[in-house]
């Protein structure tokens, strides 16, 4: 087997462009509702608004299960926990494909969401720990590549797939590539990655985690998790902002809403998080 590292903290390639490819298919699954929309209401006979419930049941379910599951995800090893967390991904996508009816799809779907919820910030969180101090903001960054070349590549493709197949085969084809993602992620990952949970940054300098290979890599200060999470945040609200506009007919509102609640939650005004 490929040694877990090239050298003295110097993580694999091979990780990050795991990493990359499974938040490209986490955005696809994400995103694969709003193009295979119009298939979705012919297919099941309900309106395009109700359809539209399928994109704000993911958004509910990845701003509220991220949070909650990050707590119970923090003592578990990020190479079985990721794998696990796209193979979630991949079941659950199949499984919509095969469900009868609109009622029967939309429970499926939410659960399935919990996978995406686990993955994205548990893969930067990864990333994040197995990179060099100086490297550590290139390399979360080339992981959330993942989800702007799904909002430019998946999307058209999962919605002509869609069109011409049927919506049903483009889940079905998420579901294998998420597979196929989480083979990769399993391979490319080195073991004992567990990202410390918030520490101060006194106790930051006497705690670092341990990969295999005997190396230790530097702890993700509070201060930058919180800056991290908060571009997350805003990537995901202008996201569920925008899709829930144009499937549920709002018009300029949503995100504002969006923001302002996810302030609430955070306990701070929103601010710029790279300031």
């Amino acid at each position: 087997m490929i040694s877990a590292s090239l050298g003295p903290g110097s993580p694999r390639p091979a990780a990050r462009w795991a990493l990359l490819l499974g938040n490209f298919m986490i955005g696809c699954g994400v995103m694969a509702a709003q193009g295979t929309l119009n298939d979705i209401a012919r297919s099941l006979e309900v309106s395009i608004a109700l359809a539209g419930q399928l994109i704000a049941i993911a958004a509910a379910v990845m701003c509220f299960g991220a949070p909650l599951l990050a707590g119970w995800a923090a003592a578990f090893d990020r190479r079985k926990l990721l794998t696990f967390a796209l193979l979630w991904y991949a079941t659950g996508h199949a499984l919509c494909a095969l469900m009868p009816s609109y009622a029967a799809l939309l429970p499926v779907r939410a659960v399935t969401m919990l996978g995406a919820a686990l993955f994205t910030p548990q893969a930067a969180a990864a990333a994040g720990v197995m990179a060099l101090p100086q490297h550590r903001a290139r390399d979360i960054t080339f992981v959330f590549l993942g989800w702007a070349l799904a909002s430019v590549l998946g999307v058209p493709l999962t919605a002509w797939v869609g069109e011409v197949l049927g919506w049903r085969v483009a889940f079905a084809g998420i579901a294998a590539c998420s597979a196929a993602a989480a083979a990769a992620v399993f391979l490319a990952l080195p073991d004992g990655v567990r990202p410390a949970a918030m520490l101060s940054d006194g106790q930051q300098r006497h705690e670092r985690p341990r990969v295999s290979g005997g190396h230790r890599r530097p702890v993700v200060g509070h201060r930058e998790q919180d800056r991290a999470g908060r571009v997350i945040d805003g990537e995901i609200e202008s996201f569920v902002g925008e899709q829930l506009e144009q499937a549920l007919g709002f018009d300029g509102v949503l995100e504002h809403d969006l923001n302002l609640g996810g302030g609430l939650l955070d306990g701070h005004e929103r601010v710029d998080p790279l300031a």
